[in-house]
């Protein structure tokens, strides 16, 4: 309406915990081209064992989105190899915050960040929000 200002969204950046593994396996069921492994009790169980790649925006104790970040040391570089936002909560900058915590990452640590864009959305907010001498888009 008129005059009045659009309320801002408020979220958590964080990593992921044990407890979040069935809401992060809800979420990755909204990419359709990951395997079934990602997926079920199989999914659950291999977010559990890998906690320390995964990342998410947290709405109110909701998980809306997530990132799967891979550490290559011997190859110098940080590599975000997912990030996917549940459709209800899209538009609302969570991927964005998750692009920013990759890049404080890669930053801190002092590696290359590198994406793999998996579809044209993950790509275009790859390519618009990070700064292409900060990253790397390769093709997957």
């Amino acid at each position: 309406m008129e005059g009045e200002s659009e309320l801002e969204v408020r979220f958590d950046i964080r990593k992921a915990r044990a407890e979040d593994a069935d809401a992060i396996v809800e979420v990755l069921d909204h990419v359709p081209f990951l395997k079934d492994r990602y997926r079920g009790e199989a999914g659950i169980s291999l977010v559990e064992n890998n906690l320390e790649m995964i990342w998410l925006a947290d709405l109110n104790g909701r998980v809306a989105s997530v990132m799967i970040v891979q550490r290559k040391h011997e190859f110098g570089r940080l590599e975000i190899s997912l990030i996917v936002t549940k459709p209800e909560f899209r538009r609302r900058d969570f991927a964005r915050g998750l692009i920013r915590k990759a890049k404080r990452i890669a930053a801190d640590s002092e590696v290359e960040l590198v994406a793999y864009a998996e579809n044209d959305i993950s790509r275009d907010l790859f390519i618009t929000n990070i700064p292409m001498k900060q990253m790397t888009h390769q093709a997957a």
